[in-house]
């Protein structure tokens, strides 16, 4: 399977695979890449449309993490899509992210900070924002000399890993130019996704949705988080589907919790289906290294300019972070990957 990073090539290839299998949605984003292209998120609707059980497998909610997403939803594709289950492919959710290599949209919203329930409000910062905001934001151009992680290191000496990791990565709704924004008001996906998982997935009385995501966790290792702890009949029954990968979020995420995460979003989106999501997590390499990766990246993007040697380090830098090039990673995140949605989409 061929790696791509050019959202052209991505979705053109993605496309071309999935009208083999069913009929595909293509869904105007309203932004544009680096070549002006107008940007769209392509929705393959594959298996039998009055399913009573549905799975949704998205890629690219965090732009540069679409890479691994996208090449394993069209292995899947390659290796032939029939199931007697409903099949719905989201392909690259956040297509501004992907094209311009940021993890981010275009209005620097993390968006899996964005899916706010009604009557939160996107206010306030996680406890400790203050304190990494002088070194995590320093208003300068990308450098590949950088303090970053002394300074971090420090921070976690002082504060502790936990709280470090909690007030960079848990959601902030205060500086717009920041890491982890998410955002003054609902982003674009949410508009999106409002009008069509009703229609994806109409009449299914259970909806499983794995969302791929890169850059937590050991290097080229699956973690499938489960929003139901074990001992509990949703969460016995996942575990006793996808093996001992799959483990319960609140006790394997230890260095943060997320504020307006997709998942709690699309359950009340769809309150006449039993909605799972599990975030599907390939570790690639340390967290610190994933947070120096972005931290370079948001310089370059805001301070820098795109084309000189230091922005384009960064980028590089930042897709290799979350997609690195190593064969051997890329072979097992593929094959555990096509292997996560066989799993899904067998029927019980």
């Amino acid at each position: 399977m061929t790696w791509l990073y050019e959202w052209e090539e991505a979705s053109s290839a993605f496309r071309s695979l999935a009208e083999r299998h069913g009929d595909v949605e293509r869904i105007a984003h309203g932004g544009r890449g680096p070549g002006g292209e107008e940007l769209t998120v392509d929705v393959a609707l594959l298996g039998p449309a009055n399913a009573k059980r549905c799975v949704i497998v998205s890629s690219g909610l965090h732009g540069v993490e679409g890479v691994a997403g996208s090449a394993i939803q069209r292995q899947w594709l390659e290796q032939g899509a029939d199931s007697s289950t409903r099949v719905v492919l989201i392909h690259l959710l956040n297509p501004f992210g992907f094209a311009w290599q940021r993890r981010v949209d275009a209005e620097n919203i993390d968006l899996n900070r964005n899916f706010l329930l009604e009557g939160e409000e996107f206010t306030g910062t996680p406890p400790g924002w203050s304190d990494v905001v002088p070194w995590l934001l320093p208003g300068r151009p990308a450098s590949r000399w950088d303090p970053l992680l002394p300074k971090a290191l420090l921070g976690v000496a002082r504060m502790g890993r936990k709280a470090v990791f909690q007030a960079i990565s848990g959601g902030q709704y205060e500086t717009p130019q920041g890491l982890f924004y998410g955002g003054s008001g609902p982003a674009t996906l949410q508009e999106l996704l409002r009008d069509g998982l009703p229609r994806w997935t109409k009449g299914a009385r259970e909806v499983l949705h794995l969302d791929i995501h890169t850059g937590l966790g050991a290097s080229g290792e699956l973690q499938l988080l489960l929003p139901r702890r074990q001992g509990t009949p949703e969460g016995d029954a996942l575990v006793a589907r996808f093996g001992p990968d799959a483990k319960p979020a609140l006790d394997t995420v230890r260095h943060y919790r997320v504020r307006g995460g997709l998942g709690n979003w699309c359950e009340a989106l769809l309150p006449d289906s039993a909605y799972t999501l599990c975030a599907a997590e390939f570790g690639t390499v340390s967290a610190l290294e994933v947070v120096a990766a972005l931290h370079q990246e948001n310089r370059a993007w805001f301070w820098g300019q795109r084309d000189d040697q230091q922005s384009a380090w960064a980028r590089t830098r930042l897709a290799h972070a979350f997609a690195p090039v190593s064969p051997a990673w890329r072979q097992r995140v593929v094959d555990r990957g096509v292997h996560l949605i066989n799993q899904a989409t067998e029927p019980r």
